[in-house]
């Protein structure tokens, strides 16, 4: 079958890239798990989570890897072990988003809404999201809420999902942002706009190796 000749090459890939897979040196956290921000060190992340059993981790492992590093030869592999992940997660395959013929995930329409006090944060994520091929909207609204999440419209959960995902790599204190319908709170926070929304608390703040490897100036 398909999917276990894939979870075999996954499990080739760890044995590979892991010189010893009981952990314990200094790439290693006290779990076994590979620590680093390179494109090396979350795909190997990302599998050992997947064979761990923590799907919902791995998934997030990897999709930080696909929106940090476009250029990655491990991308590619990096977005089939996310398809296989969703697939394990709710059953149904997802296939590949193409833009303009190519294999590039773009993100959906995003508004990225936060309080002056955290606008330079708003900032740095638009220049962030703007990597990834689309072009977001920010808001600045002493009224915004000062919490971090992300805010999505009828239609457009798989899309939330997908930004928090990268959201939760490129921000220093999240293991995971949020997600949740936006209803009435999109309208009032981001009138006019159809699409995903990302509101930016104060607790909130980009991790800095994300800053340097993107050239984001805060």
């Amino acid at each position: 079958m398909k999917m276990n000749r894939y979870l075999r090459a996954v499990l080739i890939a760890v044995m590979l890239l892991l010189p010893g897979c009981g952990g314990g040196g200094d790439d290693y956290d006290r779990s076994g798990y590979m620590t680093g921000d390179t494109d090396e060190a979350l795909f190997t992340r990302g599998c050992q989570e997947y064979l761990r059993g923590s799907l919902t981790g791995s998934r997030e492992t990897f999709n930080s890897l696909i929106y940090r590093f476009p250029d990655s030869p491990l991308r590619g592999d990096a977005q089939l072990a996310v398809r296989k992940i969703e697939a394990d997660l709710t059953g149904q395959v997802v296939e590949p988003v193409e833009v303009n013929g190519g294999s590039r995930v773009s993100f959906p329409s995003v508004a990225i809404v936060g309080t002056p006090s955290v606008f330079s944060t708003v900032t740095q994520l638009e220049a962030l999201v703007s990597s990834t091929g689309s072009q977001p909207i920010t808001i600045e609204d002493p009224g915004a809420p000062d919490v971090t999440l992300v805010l999505y419209p009828e239609g457009y959960l798989e899309q939330a999902n997908q930004v928090s995902d990268s959201l939760s790599g490129w921000l220093s204190s999240h293991s995971s942002v949020p997600v949740q319908p936006g209803g009435d709170i999109i309208s009032t926070v981001a009138p006019q706009h159809v699409g995903v929304v990302i509101v930016i608390g104060s607790d909130a703040s980009v991790n800095p190796f994300v800053i340097r490897e993107h050239s984001v100036e805060p």
